[in-house]
């Protein structure tokens, strides 16, 4: 058993080593790869979960379908590539039900992986924006402070009526005994924040106004005011608009037209200067997320843009390296199993 699941870690570092390699030099996570270590891990987890560990194979079966479902949320909502997704499933073939952390007696916690991802992808875009400022290659304006005060209380009077309508959901599930995990509730709130933040159709005033007007009124019945008073929450809130406001300096770079390969992502200003030229073939208005990547003809098209008019340079959204941070992210989780087993 021990020598099955040692097989499975290897395998699993050897894939994430390999996945962030060619993320960073090429920018993908190729399949031909991604195939061979799936192979490798249903043939390993048959012995392991067929022969040594059967008691855990619903345990494991339970944590995998939680990423998978996390995984296909993110990537529908192009929020990360396909190659990202599929290496997220892999690697959760590949990781031993045994190493499960335990956490307020739950252990299906391996979406904690996730979370840990995307927080050291946050911390990555938080340490390089600072840098580019301490070198003066990026600057915080007034007005860019301004618009993104505004936009931030806009997004954040929204979601805090859907997450005050989610919260009361879950007291009337604790109500009729259904207890659900704190971190659950936690992460619940926060993509649905998030969620809030990526769609201006569901911060029309109209629907807050009827979020806030159902909240009140399940509030009353329930004898429950679903809104923190905590000022740890705001001092929170504080710490990370100001992170937001200093990686929003640098989420953009710009690059010569000769460097502009398939699969980069305009920023909206770039794609908006070509919407009124007669080259075909050009992208439209980017929405600066992975429905905007572009195709090789777009890029051969932009080149054609570019001579017409004499343009030498475009800007873009930066690429996030996601496959070093998703291993990050399994590799932590397992240093923290193995101290507090």
């Amino acid at each position: 058993m021990v020598i099955i699941e040692i097989l499975l870690l290897i395998a699993l570092i050897t894939l994430g080593i390999n996945a962030s390699v060619t993320d960073i030099r090429d920018g993908r996570i190729y399949n031909k790869v991604l195939i061979k270590f799936a192979l490798a891990a249903i043939i390993l987890d048959i012995g392991y979960y067929g022969y040594f560990a059967r008691d855990l194979f619903g345990l494991y079966i339970l944590n995998f379908g939680i990423i998978a479902l996390i995984s296909l949320v993110l990537f529908y909502t192009h929020s990360i590539a396909g190659g990202d997704c599929k290496l997220l499933l892999v690697m959760s073939l590949l990781y031993p039900a045994n190493y499960y952390l335990v956490y307020e007696r739950s252990d299906v916690t391996l979406y904690f992986v996730i979370c840990l991802a995307v927080l050291f992808g946050y911390l990555y875009f938080l340490g390089y924006s600072i840098y580019e400022l301490i070198k003066k290659r990026a600057k915080i304006t007034g007005q860019y402070i301004k618009k993104y005060i505004m936009s931030f209380l806009k997004s954040f009077v929204s979601a805090s009526g859907y997450i005050c309508l989610i919260n009361l959901a879950f007291i009337i599930m604790a109500i009729h005994g259904i207890q659900i995990n704190e971190w659950i509730i936690r992460i619940t709130c926060m993509v649905v924040a998030w969620i809030i933040g990526k769609k201006p159709a569901l911060k029309k005033w109209q629907l807050v106004v009827g979020v806030y007007v159902v909240d009140i009124i399940v509030g009353v019945i329930l004898g429950f005011i679903p809104i923190s008073f905590n000022p740890e929450n705001y001092i929170l809130v504080m710490v990370l608009l100001l992170c937001q406001m200093t990686i929003g300096t640098s989420i953009y770079q710009e690059i010569s037209i000769s460097e502009l390969k398939k699969g980069m992502i305009l920023s909206s200003v770039s794609s908006i200067l070509m919407q009124n030229s007669r080259v075909r073939g050009l992208p439209p208005v980017s929405s600066e997320d992975l429905r905007s990547r572009l195709t090789g003809e777009q890029v051969e098209s932009i080149g054609r843009w570019a001579s017409s008019r004499n343009i030498v340079s475009v800007t873009v959204v930066r690429k996030i390296p996601f496959a070093a941070f998703i291993m990050g992210g399994y590799i932590s989780y397992f240093i923290i199993w193995s101290f507090v087993k």
